[in-house]
C-alpha cells in the first residue's frame, strides 16, 4: 500500500529542494545587487567634501575664510594666486608627482617691501625665487613659476577600490615678514564652478582615475609655536583636484581571483558526503580536506598581503573585507568536513545529504560583501 506514495514523496522532496535553493540564490542575488548599487553610488559624488579646509567658490566665501585668520581692521595683504596643472601621477600610496604652473597677480599698489612668490611646503623641489616669466594685465603684474615635483600627501584608502581623494597643491606665501594671505585668483578662475575642472589643461591624462572637481580651499595649520611671526598667521592656500577611482581600474584584477576562489570553495562542498561508501569515489578524506584548506588559505593570504603592500599597510581597507569573507568560507568548508568525519552535530550536518552548508554558502559570502560595502563605502 505504501509503494504508490514513493514517487509522490520523491517529487515533493525535489520541490522542497528547489524552493530552498531558490530562496538561497534569491537572498544571495539581493546582496549582490545591493553591493553593486553601493558601488555605483560611490562613483557619483560630485561634491568637494574631500578637499581640506574651507572651500572657496567665490569672493564672499574668500572673505569668510580669511576672517577666521585676521581680525576686523587688521592690516594684511592679499595676493591672488592660481594654478595650472599639466599632469599628476601616483608614485606610490602617499607620493604624487605633479607638473604645472603657479602664478600670482601682483597689485600695482602693493608696497615695494612686501615680497611675493609661493612656497610649496610639501614639495621635494627647491624652486628659485625668480619667476619663470611675467607680464602686465590690466594694471596688475602676473608672475609665473613652474614646478615639477613629488608631493608627500596623506590619503584615506578605507574605501579602496572605490576610494575618492583630493590631490592638492599646498601653497604658502614666500615672505615670512609680512602678513600675507594667498587667495584664489578669481579674475582668472570664474567663481562657483567646481565641476568645470578649471586649472586643468586640455588632454589631461587621469589614468585609472576619474575627475570630480577642482576647487580652492584655505586651511591653517597650528604649529604649536609661540613665535609671533607674521608669516605663521596666514592659512595655506590649497588647489584641489578631486578624483575617484575608475571601476575598470584595479577592481577586476582583484575581484576575479576572489570570485574564483569562492566558487572553488563552494564546489568543494559537493565533494564531501555523509555516505562512507561514496567517500572513496569522491576522494573525500580528512587529509585531502586539510590540504585543500591550507592551499586555499595560502592563496588568499598572498593576495591579501599584496593589497596591504600596495596601500602601505595603513588601516583596514574595504577590499580586505573580500579576503576576510574568503577566510570565513574556508573556515566553513573546514568545519563542515570535520563534522562529517567526527560525527559532531550529526543531525544538522547529515540533513538532506549535507545540504545546509551549501544553502547558506552564497548568502553568507555575499552578505559579508554587502555589509562591508555599507560600512566602508556607505550609501
Amino acid at each position: 500500500m505504501g509503494m504508490p506514495d514513493e514517487p509522490g514523496r520523491a517529487r515533493s522532496d525535489r520541490t522542497r529542494r528547489r524552493l530552498l535553493w531558490g530562496l538561497s540564490l534569491a537572498v544571495a542575488a539581493s546582496f549582490v545587487l545591493g553591493t553593486i548599487a553601493v558601488g555605483f553610488h560611490a562613483g557619483r559624488h560630485r561634491d568637494t567634501d574631500t578637499a581640506p579646509g574651507m572651500v572657496m567658490n567665490d569672493e564672499a566665501e574668500v572673505d569668510r575664510a580669511v576672517a577666521t585668520r585676521f581680525a576686523p581692521g587688521e592690516q594684511y595683504f592679499r595676493l591672488p594666486t592660481g594654478v595650472l596643472l599639466y599632469s599628476v601621477e601616483f608614485v606610490n600610496a602617499f607620493n604624487v608627482k605633479a607638473t604645472g604652473i603657479v602664478w600670482q597677480r601682483i597689485p600695482a599698489d602693493l608696497p615695494a617691501d612686501v615680497g611675493h612668490g609661493v612656497m610649496l611646503p610639501e614639495s621635494e623641489e627647491v624652486r628659485g625665487t625668480e619667476p619663470a616669466f611675467s607680464f602686465d594685465d590690466h594694471g596688475d603684474r602676473i608672475e609665473f613659476w613652474t614646478f615639477h615635483t613629488v608631493l608627500r600627501q596623506t590619503f584615506d584608502y578605507r574605501a579602496y577600490p572605490l576610494d575618492r581623494h583630493a590631490i592638492w597643491i599646498r601653497m604658502h606665501a614666500a615672505d615670512p615678514y609680512h602678513k600675507i594671505q594667498l587667495v584664489p585668483d578669481f579674475k582668472a578662475f570664474p567663481p562657483g564652478r567646481p565641476a568645470a575642472l578649471l586649472g586643468i589643461v586640455p588632454g589631461f591624462v587621469y589614468g585609472d582615475w576619474r575627475p570630480e572637481y577642482t576647487a580652492f580651499s584655505l586651511r591653517h595649520r597650528d604649529l604649536g609655536l609661540t613665535l609671533d611671526q607674521a608669516g605663521l598667521q596666514q592659512a595655506d592656500l590649497y588647489y584641489n583636484l578631486g578624483v575617484n577611482r575608475s571601476p575598470i581600474g584595479p577592481t577586476p584584477g582583484r575581484l576575479v581571483p576572489v570570485l574564483l576562489l569562492a566558487v572553488l570553495l563552494f564546489l568543494s562542498l559537493f565533494v564531501t558526503t555523509t555516505e562512507p561508501e561514496r567517500r572513496t569515489v569522491s576522494g573525500f578524506t580528512t587529509f585531502a580536506v586539510i590540504a585543500f584548506v591550507i592551499t586555499s588559505t595560502l592563496v588568499i593570504a598572498v593576495n591579501h598581503n599584496a593589497v596591504r603592500a600596495e596601500l602601505g599597510s595603513v588601516g583596514f581597507a574595504y577590499i580586505e573585507s573580500w579576503y576576510i569573507a574568503l577566510y570565513t568560507m574556508t573556515l566553513l568548508v573546514a568545519t563542515n568536513a570535520t563534522l562529517l568525519v567526527t560525527g559532531g552535530l550529526s543531525r544538522m550536518v547529515r540533513w538532506r545529504e549535507n545540504l545546509l552548508p551549501k544553502l547558506i554558502y552564497w548568502p553568507l559570502f555575499t552578505g559579508e560583501m554587502f555589509l562591508a560595502s555599507l560600512v566602508f563605502v556607505g550609501i
